[in-house]
């Protein structure tokens, strides 16, 4: 079974770690008080620094751990097996951290026995699985609901007929995914090997992530007022209010009140002004 998309996206990578980090410590909070063991806390104040000395760093590995992740799914194709081996080790690694924590803050604790080794590991892990496992539910009921509005404008789309600007719009397989009026398109924003789409449904700003290569996605909107203005996003020309450029920079501020600001390179710049004076001129006329 493949890793579902949203797994591999740079946001929830990065979402995961915060999740966790806020996590543990209301989890470890939580525990301190029940366990006669537990050697952290925040007083006196050298226990609380090797407290947060510890979070620290395991929020660094956790990090460093999801870049190594991000960067090996580019050039392998993922399974769940592969996923949940990956999130297993991190536990580990985890719990090693906090065993050489205790080792070199408690030398002559008696906690270091095998029995207190094993429950060191089976507590990372549930601390770990527990948000993993509710941002994953979370972010799998965002999933449906794109679905769902996907679902709610392609049933828009068919009773309108007489719009000739229909996209179909298919992902790496060649298989039809989206069907959508070129003016409900507002931009394109490149995620790796997705792309997400950012169109208008009933009022409101909404997206769909569609596996498929910025190249490829540039080339099916080729004729229309999309157009590339930056390596990571493609922008639709007649919905840009306006554009600001300060120095070698610059950005697109679209019409819908959501539209986050894009950002437009140098090399594009001269291209997207070209097209929005265009359209003025066309509008004028």
């Amino acid at each position: 079974m493949e890793v579902p998309k949203f797994l591999l996206r740079k946001k929830y990578l990065l979402e995961c770690v915060l999740f966790v980090a806020l996590f543990s410590v209301l989890f470890l909070a939580l525990y301190q008080p029940f366990s006669a063991t537990a050697w952290f806390g925040f007083h006196p104040l050298s226990k609380g620094v090797q407290t947060i000395v510890f979070h620290l760093i395991a929020v660094v590995l956790l990090l460093g751990s999801k870049v190594l992740f991000a960067l090996y799914h580019r050039a392998h194709p993922l399974k769940m097996t592969t996923y949940l081996v990956w999130i297993g080790g991190e536990s580990l690694l985890i719990a090693l951290l906090y065993i050489l924590f205790t080792s070199n803050f408690e030398p002559e604790s008696e906690l270091l026995t095998p029995i207190w080794i094993v429950r060191v590991v089976l507590c990372v892990t549930l601390i770990l699985a527990i948000p993993y496992a509710l941002i994953t539910l979370y972010m799998i009921y965002r999933e449906q609901k794109e679905e769902l509005n996907l679902m709610r404008l392609n049933r828009t789309t068919e009773k309108q007929p007489e719009n000739p600007r229909q996209l179909h719009l298919n992902d790496n397989n060649g298989t039809l995914k989206m069907s959508i009026g070129v003016e409900s398109l507002y931009f394109v924003e490149s995620q790796d090997n997705y792309v997400r789409i950012y169109y208008e449904l009933e009022g409101r700003l909404v997206s769909y992530m569609l596996r498929c290569k910025t190249q490829t996605i540039e080339e099916m909107l080729a004729g229309t007022p999309l157009i590339r203005c930056h390596r990571s996003y493609i922008v639709h020309t007649g919905k840009i209010k306006c554009y600001k450029k300060e120095h070698d920079r610059a950005k697109i501020f679209l019409s819908h009140p959501s539209a986050k600001p894009i950002p437009v390179s140098k090399s594009y710049f001269r291209a997207i002004t070209e097209q929005v004076e265009q359209a003025h001129l066309d509008e004028e006329a």
